[in-house]
């Protein structure tokens, strides 16, 4: 591990924290100037203490003087009237007005006696005897402190850069003036800040680095608390303008997040490609199944269908059933009339075939030819019912018809 010793700071080409010489009457006014270099003025010492105004003093001794000239060795009593109440006046404003002090708003002053120290008053008008001093005038705002440190080495041994502005008060203006002067106090609280950034960098890693605006520093708001509140001064606020590590570790840092980047959008990627065959998968099992239910619908109309035929055809051969059931029953009654239809079908036949020349029967036996003959010549010579004259002749039912017949 090297030596923290040799690491370089930069530290500011000035001191930050400046007292001035200005006369009290002035105060209010050069805690709010800035210098040539910006900065502001935390401790300002009165250059007449004595507030007694000597040459107004003077002045009313020499009006005095001139009364005396011009009452005694003139006799100008009026003129050495009026000089004397003049040298009076201006005697009383000049003592009068050093029993008034006035603190500017926002500082604090110390008071000393016999250059000893007497008490600490704060802001506004105060009546003092001219033998009680205002030596020191202290701000009582908040002042900022800038610390910027380069290649602090962190926990894995990365330099980084970070600059750190610290804000702190003097709540105890007796201990700051009495134990520490401005300048000096700047180099002790740079050295302290230096210390406890280069500490807490130690711990740290150079990932940490890059966020460590966001990182908790109150331990080491109150380290430097400690270390300084023997001069009087407490801090208020500690926060990091700025941190960054080298360069080539940025570049390799930014790489690194990059690669990261890429493949979480990879991964991204894969998941949207499986989500898509999924999907994809999904749509084509539904339309399986939609298929296989427009299949089952079919099946399911088909099968209807076939009963439906079904109870169709049971109905017809009961309907077949009952009427040959019916006719059974018409036979069995008028056994006569259908014997009648019967031979009505059969001379219908014979009819037919006598038309046709060129029939040629297979009769059963000589008794058929011999009948079949008969009855042509009966059809022949006997009208059928509704020819001729127009009545009725009754015939004998016609023979049998043959067994077989056919046609050339």
């Amino acid at each position: 591990m090297e030596d923290e010793t040799l690491i370089p700071t930069a530290t500011p080409s000035y001191t930050q924290l400046t007292q001035e010489r200005v006369p009290l009457e002035d105060a209010a006014i050069a805690f709010t100037r800035r210098d040539a270099s910006g900065r502001i003025p935390i401790i300002i010492i009165p250059t007449r203490p004595f507030r007694i105004r000597n040459d107004v003093v003077i002045l009313a001794v020499l009006m005095f003087g001139a009364a005396v000239l011009f009452g005694f060795f003139l006799n100008q009593v009026a003129l050495a009237s009026l000089t004397a109440v003049l040298g009076i006046i201006l005697l009383v404003l000049g003592i009068y007005r050093s029993f008034i002090v006035r603190i500017p708003e926002g500082s604090t002053a110390i008071l000393t006696r016999g250059g000893r120290y007497l008490r600490t008053i704060g802001p506004g008008m105060t009546l003092l005897p001219p033998y009680i001093l205002v030596a020191y005038l202290i701000t009582n705002r908040e002042i900022p402190f800038d610390v910027p440190l380069v290649e602090l080495p962190t926990q894995d041994n990365v330099r980084a850069n970070v600059d750190m502005l610290i804000t702190f008060r003097i709540t105890d203006p007796y201990k700051f003036v009495y134990n520490i002067s401005a300048a000096d106090f700047d180099q002790v609280f740079q050295a302290v800040c230096q210390d406890g950034l280069r500490s807490m960098m130690r711990h740290i890693t150079v990932e940490q680095v890059v966020d460590l605006k966001k990182h908790d520093l109150a331990y080491l708001l109150e380290e430097l608390s400690t270390a300084v509140t023997a001069y009087g001064v407490t801090v208020t606020n500690l926060s990091v303008t700025y941190a960054q590590p080298p360069a080539e570790f940025m570049q390799s840092l930014e790489g690194r997040q990059l690669a990261m980047l890429q493949q979480e959008e990879q991964k991204e990627r894969q998941a949207l490609a499986k989500r898509r065959q999924t999907d994809v998968e999904e749509l084509a099992r539904q339309e399986v199944v939609a298929e296989v239910e427009r299949d089952k619908e079919s099946i399911e109309v088909q099968i209807q269908r076939a009963e439906a035929r079904l109870r169709l055809v049971e109905l017809e051969a009961e309907a077949e059933d009952m009427r040959l059931q019916k006719l059974q029953e018409r036979l069995q009654k008028y056994p006569e009339a259908a014997e009648y239809d019967v031979g009505m079908i059969k001379l219908e036949v014979a009819r037919s075939l006598a038309g046709n020349t060129r029939a040629m029967l297979q009769m059963g036996s000589a008794d058929d030819i011999v009948k079949a003959f008969v009855m042509r010549d009966i059809l022949k010579d006997v009208p059928f019912p509704g020819e001729g004259d127009g009545r009725e002749v009754l015939t004998e039912p016609p023979p049998p018809p043959p067994k077989k017949v056919a046609k050339s």
